[in-house]
Formats: structure tokens, sequence, C-alpha cells
């Protein structure tokens, strides 16, 4: 069972509102959810042909989590700019409110209603995307920035307290070195926390 994105107290029940094809639709709002392949599946029903592409146009979030992966939808023009419906980019599901099907109709220049043709079953439902693999610990840049600040800190310790002064090539070398392994680093464990970084 899933739930309304319109409504999320009401659950939404299937059933043959719109011809042969069994939809997931809102008792409360009148909405209807198309799982991948529904829509064009009815559209396909009514006119034989139907744009390849149902990709939204100027898709902005939307306030509506998906039904089936609860995850927030988009929110743009299908198939024209002045229909707007809600989209999950995950799982290819659409949802219309009660006058978007009728716009969407009107758009395609479809006639007749959508049982003029032979049942259509319902498609198979689309595979899970695969869970992300967990972020793998990785001690190389954590030992580089410790290795890197105690050579550091030995450096200008041993520089500063020695009655004697060092071998001036030897601390820059050491120092140069211990800059080195902190920087590499630092700019290692950036590179994994940022949006864009590695992982």
């Amino acid at each position: 069972m899933i739930n309304c994105p319109k409504c999320p107290s009401e659950t939404l029940v299937e059933s043959n509102c719109l011809g042969e094809l069994p939809l997931d639709h809102c008792p409360a709002c009148g909405g209807i959810w198309f799982d991948k392949g529904e829509l064009e599946a009815l559209l396909g029903q009514s006119q034989g042909s139907v744009p390849a592409d149902f990709a939204l146009i100027s898709p902005k979030p939307s306030e509506c989590q998906c039904p089936r992966c609860k995850k927030t939808m988009s929110r743009g023009g299908l198939v024209n700019p002045l229909l707007l419906v809600d989209k999950c980019q995950d799982c290819g599901g659409v949802w219309l409110d009660p006058r978007e099907l009728d716009l969407l109709k009107k758009l395609l220049g479809l006639t007749g209603g959508p049982s003029a043709g032979q049942p259509v079953a319902r498609p198979a439902p689309a595979p899970a995307l695969p869970a992300a693999p967990a972020p793998r610990f990785r001690p190389l840049p954590l030992a580089s920035i410790i290795l890197g600040s105690l050579g550091l800190v030995y450096q200008v310790s041993t520089y500063l307290g020695a009655t004697e002064q060092p071998s001036f090539v030897g601390f820059i070398v050491l120092t140069v070195i211990c800059l080195l392994l902190f920087s590499y680093g630092l700019v290692s464990l950036l590179q994994k926390v940022s949006p864009g970084g590695r992982r």
C-alpha cells in the first residue's frame, strides 16, 4: 500500500479508473499515480504512439515525496511547459492531479477514451537501484597529517632548542617533507568530504 503524495494520510486505491489499465488513485483528491510505463501504456492505448521521452521541462524540486521510493519528486512540464506534473527522477513514476490528465489529452490531441483498445497489463515494476557503497575508511590521509604535524613540531623544537645551529640543508629538506606530508593528507581528506569530492 502506498500513500497519496498530496494527501499523506490517504492510501492510494488500485482501480480501473481510466479504462482497463489498473492505476493507483486517491479517493480524497482524485489524483492518479502512474508507475513507470503506465502513463505511456495509457496514452499508447488511446493514440497508438506516444512520445518516446517523458522527461520534465524545467524541473524544480517538488513539495511531494514519491509514494514508491519516498524521495522528493521534481515538478516540471510534461510534453508542454503548461502541463505541470510531479515526477520521481529515481523510479520514473508520475503523479497527475485530477485536471492534469485532461490537459495532457488535449495537448497531445488524444481523442476517445482509453478503453477503446485491448486491455493493457500493468508493466513490470522497475528494478530497484543498487545500494550506494558505504564509504571506506582510508587511514593514509589521516596518517599523513599526523606524521607531517609531528615532524614539523619536532623540527621547530629542535631548531629552537638547539645549542648549536643545526645543518640548514637538512633542516629545510626535513621541513619540506613534513609540509608535503601534511598538505597531501589535508587535501585528500578535504576531497572526500566536499560535495564534488571523490569517494
